[in-house]
């Protein structure tokens, strides 16, 4: 892609972004692609540049030839983001326990009630941010550049099925309070009590007890 292709692409990438972050287009809907390219005064071109990376972003799926929609995600589909995120959390626990220092889990604290503040709020695009950002800031503590890039990579997946495809978790006041509960084992050092919340967070998150055998990510810990 051209550097002037890049310049042009950027904000189709952010209109359309938005307009599936808002709801404003819902998963199985068409891109309006003429009328973006017509809306930004551009070609089709930086407009189609947006839509791939959207795609390899999982936001959305294109039809070549044809057209592109919001991504529709099946349950299959999230249970393997699900089981991802499982192996990629645990062992970011684990390494964070290794390296990380009080300081890094007082800001895993201030993250875990910045989330739980604007639950309370009713503010969700603040809640996804801040859930997203906080298992974000626990790969980092981990000091691992590739599961940080990883985790990275699925961050905008995983706001985009809190937004577009929810599965309420019995207590989310529970669930929620399980993110500051995570920095304090981290804080006194109970690896194996932050390990257990961490897979009870994301097991319970996305449903994925009703696949696997009991005590199945038991053995991860």
């Amino acid at each position: 892609m051209s550097k002037r292709n890049v310049g042009l692409s950027e904000p189709a990438y952010k209109h359309i972004l938005e307009l599936i972050m808002t709801k404003r287009l819902m998963p199985g809907d068409r891109i309006p692609e003429t009328r973006i390219a017509e809306e930004f005064n551009i070609s089709r071109t930086p407009v189609r540049d947006a839509m791939r990376q959207l795609s390899n972003e999982g936001l959305i799926e294109i039809f070549p030839n044809r057209f592109a929609q919001v991504k529709v995600y099946g349950d299959d589909a999230i249970q393997e983001i699900g089981t991802v995120r499982v192996a990629l959390d645990t062992m970011s626990v684990k390494l964070a326990g290794l390296y990380g220092s009080r300081a890094d889990f007082l800001h895993l604290l201030e993250l875990a009630e910045q989330c739980s503040e604007a639950s309370a709020q009713g503010d969700g695009e603040k809640r996804r941010v801040y859930d997203s950002n906080y298992h974000l800031e626990l790969a980092r503590i981990a000091g691992n550049s590739l599961l940080y890039k990883f985790q990275k990579e699925l961050q905008l997946r995983v706001q985009f099925i809190q937004l577009h495809h929810p599965n309420p978790v019995e207590n989310e006041t529970l669930h929620l309070r399980q993110h500051k509960e995570i920095a304090e084992a981290l804080m006194e050092h109970d690896e194996k009590r932050a390990l257990s919340l961490i897979c009870s967070h994301l097991t319970s998150f996305y449903n994925l007890k009703q696949t696997y055998p009991e005590n199945f990510f038991q053995m991860m810990l």
